[in-house]
């Protein structure tokens, strides 16, 4: 039987001097049942990467790398006037850099125009087979970058079929301001892009915030059931890659101004105890 792998973020949360602050966070990591980490690792110095993939190893923990081949983190303006091929470039750096982390999967980040997202896409499987990552990169669904919407996803996928993803559907959400089950269409769309999930970023937003205060909450209704009926449905198709496919996601809370202000629980509770819950409810859908 397939297994079901919950990874943690560590979005937010400073690694602190020699990663010290991640060290004292990973026991109870482990302690909760996660099997790795999620990590935006572009401001760690190239020369402490092996240092990190050690520790990681002491704790037993996988890693889902993130990369962004443009625009790292949204900071600053977004650099002007670079095409496909340069972000190629940059993009086969990137996984040079991931090599020694060892991840099991990398979480990629980028943004064009649709014609241009085509050309990258179709660029990156060289690379990924030159470096070692053929069918471990995923590229993520997120608003401001090449699949932020639905749509923009389908000409994409249309395009490049054998393209990997990673699912965080609460952009496409927002981007449309609708739970994309109320039309025909809608439905159709995320159906075809279900083959092409290979990871999940599992958090409940609502047609107005990627990002809800508490799934718990009853007034969240609506969305928890949208988001779990789509989840599942990716989730059993997962299955079907054979007994030995690892599944994967990441109850992916961040902190302000993600989570939203005078919340009841802070990000890391919710990202906890939302993960703990999707897994049984994954692991029933096996």
């Amino acid at each position: 039987m397939p297994s079901i792998a919950r990874f943690r973020t560590l979005w937010g949360i400073s690694p602190g001097d020699h990663f010290a602050t991640w060290i004292a966070l990973f026991p109870d990591l482990k302690t909760k049942g996660y099997i790795g980490v999620e990590i935006d690792y572009r401001d760690i110095p190239a020369e402490q990467l092996p240092e990190l993939r050690r520790i990681l190893d002491q704790f037993d923990f996988q890693l889902v790398a993130q990369i962004m081949s443009s625009w790292p983190g949204y900071e600053g303006p977004r650099p002007p006037g670079l095409t496909p091929k340069d972000h190629l470039a940059h993009y086969r750096k990137q996984l040079e850099r991931a090599q020694v982390l060892k991840p099991v999967k990398v979480n990629a980040h980028d943004i064009w125009t649709l014609d241009q997202s085509v050309e990258f896409y179709q660029g990156t499987f060289k690379i990924d087979e030159e470096l070692g990552f053929a069918g471990r990169v995923t590229h993520e669904t997120h608003r401001n970058r090449s699949m932020f919407n639905p749509y923009a996803a389908k000409y994409i996928l249309e395009r490049v079929p054998n393209l990997r993803i990673t699912a965080d559907i609460s952009h496409w959400v927002v981007v449309s301001e609708r739970l994309l089950d109320e039309s025909v269409e809608d439905q159709e769309i995320l159906e075809k892009v279900i083959p092409h999930i290979y990871h999940v970023h599992a958090r409940i937003g609502t047609t107005q915030a990627s990002q809800c205060a508490d799934p718990s909450d009853p007034v969240y209704k609506p969305e928890r059931e949208f988001f779990e009926r789509f989840w599942t449905k990716a989730i059993q198709h997962s299955a079907t890659r054979g007994a030995d496919y690892q599944i994967s996601f990441t109850p992916e809370y961040g902190p302000y101004p993600y989570h939203p202000y005078h919340s009841p629980r802070v990000y890391t509770e919710v990202a906890d105890t939302e993960g703990l819950r999707l897994k049984e409810i994954f692991l029933a859908t096996i």
